[in-house]
């Protein structure tokens, strides 16, 4: 019964949407979330994710790649209808543009040196001490960097273009530490050696630092009503049938779907 429900939930939401075609923006520098291979296309968890949306709500859908400070104001002013790039929906952000229901709820991680006594923190408190003066990268426009100007206000803040140059500045003694989402810092940390970097702290979500937000969401403009709640429907219907985990464990080898 729960598999005819779903199945014609799914129809529902092909035949009630009307053919559209929706260009979506997204900034393909945060492997797995997204990135660009080896034939320049665009590939990751987000891009299955905003696939699937579009095929449940019967829309031709184009992707743009866009540095991350420039995709909400590229929204604001029409030059995407969606945003699909791990966009974490917080208040300041809610007050600009409208959310799908949340998709996705990434853990984030502080990273520092090899060496480093950050390592031995074993709270976010702990890492507000330890880093209260230090430089600490983080990208630019994002959640992270909102989390460090919030609580950690003597910090030396770098703000970066993209998280392999965070990551490089870690290695090259420039900076102290850096904030990302966990499985943004896996690769990075893969790469460049565990001998390199190391994972300073605990696991940190929006119970230890509220600028982290409700999760991950679609993007779109102010009181766009209907695609809202095709967007919606389509997000709950692949989060009730194990769609988001199956994609989520084909690209991070767990499930981050939201709960």
């Amino acid at each position: 019964m729960k598999r005819m429900t779903i199945a014609l939930g799914f129809a529902f939401l092909a035949t009630a949407a009307s053919a559209e075609d929706l260009r979506i923006g997204t900034s393909a520098d945060y492997p797995p979330w997204e990135s660009v291979d080896a034939s320049g296309q665009i590939v990751g968890f987000d891009k299955d994710v905003g696939d699937e949306i579009c095929k449940r709500i019967a829309a031709t859908c184009a992707w743009q790649n866009q540095a991350y400070d420039g995709l909400l104001p590229g929204l604001q002013v029409g030059k995407f209808d969606l945003v699909i790039s791990g966009v974490s929906i917080n208040d300041e952000r809610s007050q600009k543009v409208d959310f799908s229901a949340a998709y996705a709820d990434a853990p984030n991680s502080i990273v520092a040196a090899a060496g480093s006594k950050t390592a031995d923190a074993k709270s976010a408190s702990d890492l507000q001490g330890a880093l209260a003066k230090a430089a600490i990268g983080v990208q630019t426009g994002t959640t992270h960097e909102q989390v460090i100007r919030a609580n950690f206000p003597d910090a030396d803040i770098r703000v970066y273009d993209r998280p392999d140059q965070i990551a490089d500045d870690l290695i090259a003694g420039r900076i102290d530490a850096g904030l990302m989402e966990r499985s943004a810092w896996e690769p990075l940390v893969k790469d460049r050696g565990a001998d390199k970097l190391i994972y300073a702290g605990p696991l940190l979500t929006s119970a230890d630092f509220s600028e982290f937000g409700k999760g991950q969401g679609v993007a779109m403009g102010k009181g766009k009503t209907e695609l809202k709640g095709k967007i919606d429907g389509a997000v709950q219907s692949m989060l009730q049938d194990g769609t988001i985990k199956s994609i989520a464990e084909k690209w991070f080898r767990y499930d981050l779907s939201k709960k």
